[in-house]
């Protein structure tokens, strides 16, 4: 399928065109109505996005010409606006769908499924042809009962081939509806795809012939007496895996480094705004400039996790929209937000590098330097971190010098050269890596070699031909398992602080609860049962002291862990603290990096 994405903010979209593209969709980007005129003319689009403030017109009137041109492809609004009014508006001029900025990737690209399902086939559960089968929402294809394994673009060929059944698609035309526009392969490349999908088809039991050629035309699916037909039933296809809450946080903050340079090219359009400002000197344009950038900063900030950001640049486009010339105290005003949206972007990134800092640790002994970089880009996609040593005998001083970074899993690849080195090495980590899943990657098919591995910790065994992504998930699985079963809860004011917590706390496996009311806590102890409390110190109405106190006093609660979060580092808070019952006292300066394994070694001392 294919979309477009009509904004000026190409950061944001370039982002959101990526998160896409991963699920099989392509997708074009245009900055201007005018070039999504043009998009529009030369290709069929499933669905389109467009932003409501362009540099040329507005959505809602680009809505309108798409309409009247009897372009009848779902069209979803993005916007900074969320009044009723402005929503009638959209909705009235023919949009299905409106978002307001700053939006949640995952929930626009859910919106966007949504969309899709409900325009034609887009809402089948399954896609049929004889005995080929897809699954739309999982990506997978089956023959019969055979599993065919297909990449990206050959399941893309199959989609297209059996939403249009009946249709010859010449080579330009299947490079239309699957490639974006500035990245066409050439007519040689398809057809090695089409060969790849019919030798795969062949595998698994199809006809040789089931796509065939069309001679002169093109290609098609080869007709069959019953008719396709789409099916709801499951068949033998599993459930759609959606990402964790780490996998989001870790795909955000990657977004966020390959685009913060544009981020601060926009605040230093608002420092020249401010400089221009003060000195009496403020062009027309650049007002306008200052004006546009504070309106993208306001829809993407908040969309790669800075809210206070977003806010502080809605307040500077409000402020640099006035008619009239500034005053005196709109100048300080302005002044000032720029300042603190400076400060801002400096605190958050530093937030985000820490959380890579306390991402849990991966060790990987005997890699060879580039899969060593691959396991580290793999382990980064799902909010971990990969340590990698070139030898065996390595791995116990990297050991030592992680030291403060408590070691979340072990990965050794043996061969008969190294296997006695890797198991002199597991008897003597033995009690540190206790509670540390360990993975050996080996083709040693000795059984009492591998017995020894396993009777020495070893908690999986895989081939050396494992990919970088097998290894990663097979320890991220014995990670989370092995703490999936505690339940955390976090209670503070801050909605933000209680965003940052779970996507810290998340990619160790822990089941997080969040809570921004303390008045709900004792209705909520009761349905989550947590193994642990995390209370921040100060909060309105009642204090996390007095929190504590009440539940020292009730013996359903008198023992469970309680962790105290709080912006003071005093000594008097820390007695207080201490006094009504904490277990542990964390300063808020540092929770991004102490909190996790903090709870982790709270949790094993509490619950052995």
């Amino acid at each position: 399928m294919r979309l477009l994405l009509v904004d000026d903010d190409e950061a944001l979209m370039e982002t959101l065109a990526e998160r896409l593209v991963k699920q099989r969709y392509a997708v074009d980007i245009a900055v201007s109505g005018e070039m999504a005129q043009e998009f529009l003319a030369l290709f069929d689009y499933d669905l389109l996005v467009l932003d409501m403030l362009l540099p040329d017109i507005d959505g809602i009137s680009l809505c309108q010409l798409c309409r009247q041109q009897h372009i009848g492809c779902p069209v979803l609004i993005l916007t900074a606006k969320d009044s009723s009014q402005d929503k009638v508006k959209a909705l009235d001029a023919g949009a299905d769908d409106y978002v307001v900025k700053p939006f949640d990737f995952e929930e626009l690209c859910a919106r966007i499924r949504a969309l899709l399902r409900r325009d034609g086939q887009g809402s089948v559960a399954v896609l049929q042809w004889e005995n080929l089968r897809l699954h739309p929402d999982t990506f997978e294809v089956f023959y019969g009962d055979q599993q065919l394994h297909t990449t990206p673009k050959e399941y893309a060929l199959l989609e297209l081939f059996l939403r249009h059944p009946s249709r010859v698609f010449s080579l330009d035309s299947i490079i239309d509806n699957l490639w974006s526009f500035e990245d066409p392969p050439s007519s040689d490349a398809v057809r090695t795809h089409i060969k790849g999908v019919r030798q795969k088809l062949k595998a698994g039991g199809a006809p040789k012939d089931l796509i065939e050629t069309v001679y002169g035309l093109g290609y098609r699916l080869k007709a069959i007496e019953s008719p396709p037909h789409a099916t709801g039933e499951s068949g033998s296809a599993g459930e759609i895996s959606t990402p964790s809450q780490s996998d989001v946080a870790a795909a955000v903050s990657k977004a966020w480094t390959a685009h913060e340079d544009t981020m601060q090219e926009r605040l230093r359009v608002l420092e020249q705004t401010v400089s221009a400002l003060h000195e009496g000197q403020l062009s027309g344009e650049l007002l306008q400039a200052g004006r546009s950038q504070a309106h993208k900063l306001a829809g993407s900030l908040g969309c790669f996790g800075f809210a206070e950001g977003s806010r502080l640049a809605r307040q500077l486009e409000e402020l640099l929209a006035h008619s009239e010339p500034l005053d005196t105290r709109q100048v300080s005003q302005v002044s000032l937000l720029v300042e603190d949206l400076r400060q801002n972007l400096v605190s958050g990134g530093s937030y985000k590098t820490s959380a890579l800092a306390s991402a849990p640790t991966l060790l990987c002994g005997g890699v060879e330097a580039e899969f060593g970089q691959a396991l580290n880009l793999e382990a980064l996609s799902h909010g971990l971190r990969v340590v990698s040593v070139a030898t065996v005998d390595q791995v116990e001083k990297q050991i030592q010098v992680l030291a403060t970074q408590p070691l979340s899993g072990l990965a050794l690849w043996l061969d008969k050269a190294s296997f006695g080195s890797g198991v002199t090495l597991l008897e003597q980590l033995a009690q540190d890596l206790a509670d540390s899943p360990t993975v050996v990657i080996t083709d040693i098919q000795d059984f009492q070699q591998r017995l020894a591995l396993v009777q020495h910790g070893v908690d999986r065994i895989l081939p050396r031909s494992a990919s970088a992504e097998h290894v990663v998930k097979e320890l991220k699985h014995l990670l989370q398992e092995e703490k999936s079963a505690f339940r955390i809860m976090v209670v503070d004011d801050d909605a933000q602080v209680l965003e940052l917590l779970t996507k810290t706390l998340s990619p160790w496996g822990f089941q997080v609860t969040a809570l921004d009311n303390p008045a709900q806590l004792l209705l909520r102890l009761e349905q989550v049962q947590p193994h642990l409390l995390v209370l921040d110190v100060e909060m309105p109405e009642v204090n996390g002291l007095d929190l504590c106190q009440v539940l020292r006093a009730d013996d359903r609660w008198q023992l469970l862990p309680v962790l105290f979060l709080t912006v003071h580092e005093d000594t008097f808070t820390k007695q207080q603290a201490f006094q009504v019952g904490a277990d542990d006292f964390i300063s808020k300066s540092v929770m991004v990096t102490d909190l996790p394994p903090r709870i982790w070694n709270r949790l094993k001392r509490a619950y052995p």
